[in-house]
């Protein structure tokens, strides 16, 4: 990590804190920069440029944010049908790897037919895949609900569901909060650690240790992983699961398909991840894995495939 993408990566990180005080987006969202191409029922496109904050020494794309842009362009696919201050949460989520390298720029698109008038809650399924140089790296389809908005919580559009382009605060590092201020000691302490492999897998990293029959990971919480409403945003969640469940099959490093349920929100201080191998062969193998908020409450279940390269 030069100095200059270090000084980079920082102001990058305050100017996210800044314009997050502006309801709406999220921090991770606001940090990544994520670029809205189309935005409509008919289909939604989005590109997430690389650079020093989300990508290895040769630009490869940290597996983090092709997680989090996977599921921010599902969503949105699904948001279009919906009003601006409509919340909606992820349910399901299948993604399946083609093993081609996420080098430089990703682009991605999303579709759905909107929501099924067959469920008391309103439910909508949204396809897409993601690309990096024009080949497709992953092909992805989930399902989301529109629930109701927590209770004191008031949402705005993003920033590509309003006519009007918002307007964002400049804030120096002397006018942050407590909180803002507990984000920039994180990004500090992942520069800190930050190698060849870049800065972003030590910014939403768990803390992944052996268990008995697979692995275990915790990972504290904060602004720096919350989406709009203040929970794990969806993605998020999704990477620290199967950090842990790669970690839990070191002889099967190709990831290459997950399936994943949303069972309750990510909240708390801290989540804890557990992954238990349930198929260790020559070739294959399968880990089952649930991440908790405290109190041993699921937050999310994991069943994923690895496989041993070529």
């Amino acid at each position: 990590m030069s100095p200059s993408d270090a000084d980079d990566i920082r102001n990058r990180a305050l100017t996210a804190l800044a314009r997050n005080r502006v309801p709406g987006y999220n921090f991770a969202g606001l940090f990544l920069g994520l670029e809205c191409r189309r935005y409509d029922t008919g289909g939604v496109a989005f590109d997430l440029p690389a650079g020093p904050h989300c990508a290895d020494a040769e630009g490869t794309m940290a597996p983090a944010a092709v997680l989090f842009f996977a599921d921010m362009v599902l969503a949105a696919a699904i948001r279009a049908y919906v009003d601006p201050r409509q919340r909606t949460a992820t349910l399901m989520l299948r993604l399946d790897f083609t093993g081609a390298p996420a080098r430089g720029t990703l682009t991605a698109e999303g579709r759905s037919d909107g929501f099924s008038p067959r469920t008391a809650l309103p439910e909508a399924m949204a396809t897409g895949s993601v690309r990096a140089g024009g080949v497709e790296i992953v092909r992805m389809s989930g399902n989301w609900a529109a629930p109701p908005t927590p209770e004191g919580v008031t949402l705005a559009p993003l920033p590509w569901e309003s006519a009007e382009p918002p307007h964002y605060p400049v804030v120096s590092r002397a006018e942050l909060d407590p909180v803002e201020k507990a984000v920039l000691r994180r990004v500090e302490k992942a520069l800190r650690a930050a190698g060849p492999e870049g800065f972003l897998p030590h910014l939403w990293a768990p803390a992944v240790r052996p268990a008995p029959g697979g692995s275990a990971s915790r990972i504290p919480l904060g602004m720096y992983m919350g989406n709009r409403v203040g929970h794990v945003q969806g993605g998020l969640t999704m990477h620290v699961a199967l950090a842990t469940a790669i970690a839990a099959v070191p002889q099967h490093p190709v990831l290459k398909g997950a399936s994943a349920w949303y069972i309750s929100p990510g909240q708390g201080k801290a989540l804890t991840t557990r992954s238990t191998v349930l198929q260790n062969g020559r070739n294959i193998a399968v880990v089952r894995t649930g991440v908790f908020a405290p109190g041993r409450r699921l937050v999310l279940e994991v069943v994923s495939n690895h496989a041993v390269p070529a």
